[in-house]
This record gives C-alpha cells, structure tokens and sequence, in this order.
C-alpha cells in the first residue's frame, strides 16, 4: 500500500481528528434515543459522519491516484484568520455592520485575483444589509448595533 501525502490523504486525517475531538468533547451529553434525542445526539451524528467522510477519503487517497500536496499559500489563512479576530474585536464596541464589513474587506483581500474596489463594497454592504434584515427583523435576533446607526 502506498501511502503518499496527498491533499486527499490530509483531508482526510483532519476530518477523522476534528469528528474523534467533537465526539470526545461531546461524550459528557446526554445522547438520549431517536424518539426523544438529547443534547449529545446530534453532535455524536453529526461527528461520526464526518469520521466516515475521512475514512473514505483516507482510503480513496491510498487506493486511487490523488493530487500530491504542492505549497501551501500562508497569506489567504492569515488574513481570514485576521479578519475573524477582526469581527470579533469589532461586534461589541463598533457593531454588526462595521464588523460585517471587516469581513468582507478581509474575504476580498485574501483571494488571489483582486476584485475592484467598487464591486467589493457592494458585496459588503448588500450583504451587511441582508444580514442584519434576516438576523434582527426576520429571526428576532438582537445584533449589537453602532452607536452612529
């Protein structure tokens, strides 16, 4: 058996590692039967199918030809990683719109082929709106909002 580092092979072992931490983390809830689930049933569901999802990529990456790791760009991770810290920092003292907008600038900056300007600023606002409609009018939620709006 072959075992190369594909991206397949990697894939995989992220998959099997995150769904084994989700369901040891969610080993203290009540899992409950099907008829009457309790708060550790959906977790255990969710994270053993994404155990299965990496078991097949594990066995795909061994037994056909996959993709072999190439470089991996640092840059796209850090600045989305940035942006989320971002959002994060913003939300409270600044609100959902400014932080919303962080986001976005930040998604923009990340990607290879720079958008323009004007076509960014659309997105974010377009989606800071249909955000904040779906979360606070349509949901019922309470978004922490500027002082300035």
């Amino acid at each position: 058996m072959n075992i190369r580092l594909s991206s397949d092979f990697l894939t995989g072992l992220l998959f099997c590692g995150l769904g084994a931490v989700a369901i040891i983390i969610g080993s203290d809830y009540p899992v409950g039967t099907t008829s009457r689930m309790g708060a550790g049933y959906f977790p255990l569901v969710v994270s053993s199918g994404l155990i299965l999802l990496g078991g097949v990529l594990l066995v795909r990456s061994m037994v056909s030809e996959t993709q072999e790791v190439g470089e991996v760009d640092v840059r796209p991770l850090v600045v989305l990683l940035g942006g989320v810290l971002a959002f994060g920092f913003l939300i409270e003292d600044w609100g959902f719109p400014v932080a919303g907008l962080a986001v976005v600038v930040a998604s923009r900056i990340a990607g290879r082929d720079l958008k323009p300007w004007l076509e960014t600023a659309l997105l974010a606002v377009g989606l800071v709106i249909f955000c904040t409609a779906l979360f606070s009018y349509g949901l019922g939620l309470n978004l922490p909002h500027t002082r300035f709006w």
